[in-house]
């Protein structure tokens, strides 16, 4: 069985600490973690120990300790050291990195950054890919810093409102960060109306005070009870710095002092006058008490607490749903995600606050008989609440994702890049790998679109901005998580719009003579490609001038001032490396070239080359792809281009091995040439 990190921390802990009780606060402040963090990760700690025949005993005001027979104590420690620990998801490592770098005023460094995640450099890349479009949403932008490391811009509450988004939305109950979705994101979306009201640092260390202090009570706050003591809290500590008191009526004190909430809050008030220098009165102490006894009613009294009520709302909105006309292929599925995501839904609610969405008006407009069905089961079976569309939206993703499929037809997308053999055809790649419905793609290049009949396609797909008036949608080639989402409803849309269906099977027409010239160029230039490819080991210290002095020596190009001139304007339009990988993909389709050639080069030592993003990154590898304009051998360079996007993890030894990449090229060689001797291309 896998167990967190932080479980087999808290695990390891008990183990050292085998002969003496350790109390939750001792584990907290040994792993840089909250009490109520502690709390949450029990329940998994006790099952762990069961499966070796141990259990946690617990004594008051000593604290916990492992029992069990000696034997299965041995087994228990060995096994543990052993214990390979489940990683951490990408949503939680974004919430790691970007909680660091809002944190620090200067540059983080990216092995520091590394180590947070618990991952190599090459993964932190990968998961700073996917959250580069997140952070364009709230204008914000990462910037690299040659030697000193990675820094956020932006405006500070836009840092916080999308870290406040992320954790919200993408966290759920069992994650092993989710606890600071129970307390931070609150006041990180409510900094605008604090600022220049409290010390926002001082906020969060008292909020996290709290999380210890209050474990001991017998209820669990709410997100929006926390958020409203933690404010109260430290405008009573500003009130006091100033020599402001507040007074309560002897009767109602006298009431409070013998509850248990009193000596909760006395305790609290207690630490908090060491660590601020400030001094609670009784009166003081009373109104935390009343906030606290405020908090426990609304506990016992409030119908949405109540677990078996909540679970038959999510039910009744499933059915309501259902009665819409819509069926789900998998309801418990459903069920349970649904469950999950309401409970913190509603807390927002219950705090007023709404959350984000930057998907609100694609999935209200291409979704619009699921959304409006979703918002009205919300408003029938929720009707103390008020759900804004941005809720709405997530909710009927929910319902959407579970949705059973229609009989919908195959599409044909057309995807451009500058070239039509180089970013096209990894988009192209991924755009199958996420969805089932491409079925057939076509990499052209941007100056191409002039001749293009849109009729034949059912959308365009561009890795750069073009300039036409067909419908269609720019992605960064490799697609990370927002962009998929757009491309989603972007064909959802596409299919509302374009009427009827295409046979799919397309019928053989008999050759003519005019096939032949054709054809056997095709035969020559395939053969040539794949008999010429150069693969070297190289020095490179200027990308421009080694592709012209070898594109020149093999009769390749005439007119190298041409050549670089040209090559130049590509990257101005868009750099060659791949973002976190070690690769680049130069490539030009142009009439200066004379006859299609591939290179492949292991660079003898890294060379700084621009990103798709336009920003610099060290490469290992180029992965060179010239063709004459029009040459049919876009496809076939296309084909190393797909190769690279199905191998990126494991890129050095992809590229190691000319047989796989020689026998990939004749495999679609030949199956070209099938469909051109069968008249069904």
């Amino acid at each position: 069985m896998m167990i967190s990190n932080r479980e087999k921390s808290i695990l390891k802990l008990l183990s050292e600490r085998l002969h003496s009780f350790l109390t939750i606060h001792d584990i907290a402040q040994a792993l840089g973690i909250s009490s109520r963090t502690v709390h949450r990760e029990m329940k998994s700690v006790e099952d762990t120990l069961h499966q070796y025949h141990l259990s946690l005993t617990r004594v008051p005001k000593l604290g916990l300790r492992i029992e069990g027979e000696p034997v299965n104590i041995d087994d228990f420690v060995q096994s543990l050291n052993e214990q390979h620990t489940i990683d951490l998801s990408d949503e939680e490592r974004k919430v790691i990195i970007l909680y660091n770098l809002i944190q620090s005023k200067d540059p983080v460094k990216l092995y520091s950054l590394a180590n947070e995640i618990g991952a190599s450099t090459h993964t932190l890349n990968k998961i700073i890919e996917q959250l580069e479009p997140d952070l364009e949403t709230v204008e914000l932008s990462l910037e690299r810093r040659r030697g000193e490391g990675l820094i956020l811009n932006g405006e500070e509450v836009n840092k916080r409102q999308l870290l406040a988004r992320i954790m919200l939305e993408k966290l759920d109950g069992d994650s092993v960060y989710s606890v600071v979705e129970d307390h931070f994101v609150y006041h990180t979306l409510n900094e605008t109306h604090l600022k220049g009201i409290v010390d926002i640092d001082r906020l969060f260390n008292v909020e996290r005070l709290l999380m210890d202090e209050l474990g001991i009570l017998p209820y669990t706050l709410t997100e929006a009870s926390y958020l409203t003591l933690t404010i109260h809290i430290v405008l009573a500590i500003e009130r006091i710095k100033q020599d402001g008191h507040v007074e309560i009526e002897d009767d109602i004190l006298n009431e409070l002092i013998s509850t248990d909430e009193f000596k909760v809050s006395e305790r609290l008030t207690n630490v908090l006058s060491n660590i601020y220098d400030v001094t609670f009165n009784h009166s003081e102490i009373a109104f935390i008490t009343m906030h606290l006894r405020g908090a426990r009613r609304r506990h016992e009294t409030t119908a949405y607490e109540n677990t078996e009520i909540h679970e038959q709302h999510v039910t009744e909105l499933i059915e309501f749903v259902q009665t819409q006309g819509f069926s789900f292929k998998d309801e418990e599925s459903l069920f349970k995600g649904l469950n999950l995501h309401l409970e913190p839904a509603i807390n927002r609610l219950e705090a007023n606050i709404e959350t984000y969405n930057p998907l609100t008006e694609m999935i209200e407009t291409y979704d619009k008989e699921l959304f409006d069905a979703v918002s009205s089961g919300l408003k029938i079976v929720f009707n103390n609440y008020h759900f804004p569309k941005s809720e709405v939206a997530y909710i009927a993703l929910h319902f959407g994702g579970m949705l059973k499929a229609k009989q919908s037809r195959s599409l044909h997308v057309l995807v451009v890049c500058s070239s039509g053999i180089g970013t096209s055809r990894i988009l192209s790649n991924r755009l199958k790998q996420h969805f089932s419905e491409i079925t057939q793609t076509t990499e052209v290049s941007v100056s191409s679109l002039k001749s293009i009949d849109f009729s034949k396609y059912d959308g365009m797909i561009s890795t750069v901005a073009v300039d036409t008036k067909y419908p269609h949608i720019t992605v960064n080639p490799l697609l990370p998580e927002q962009d998929a989402e757009n491309v989603k409803y972007f064909l959802k849309l596409q299919q509302s719009i374009v009427q009827g269906q295409r046979d799919s099977q397309s019928k053989a027409e008999p050759l003519s003579h005019k096939d032949y010239d054709r054809t056997v160029t095709f035969i020559e230039e395939s053969l040539s490609v794949i008999q010429n490819m150069i693969v070297e080991k190289k020095k490179v210290t200027q990308l421009n001038r080694y592709l012209a002095q070898t594109l020149s020596k093999h009769h390749i190009i005439e007119n190298t001032h041409s050549f670089i001139e040209k090559l130049n304007n590509r990257m101005e339009l868009q750099g060659f490396a791949l973002s976190g990988y070690p690769v680049a993909i130069p490539h030009l389709s142009d009439d200066v070239i004379k006859k299609p050639q591939l290179i492949i080069t292991e660079l003898a030592q890294p060379l700084t080359l621009r990103t798709i993003e336009h920003e610099e990154q060290e490469v290992t590898w180029l992965v060179c792809m010239f063709i004459p304009k029009n040459s049919e051998q876009g496809q076939l360079m296309s084909e190393v281009s797909s190769l690279i996007t199905e191998h990126l993890d494991d890129i050095d030894q992809l590229l190691n091995d000319r047989v796989l990449i020689e026998n990939t090229l004749k495999s679609f060689f030949l199956n070209k040439l099938k469909q051109k001797l069968t008249k069904t291309e």
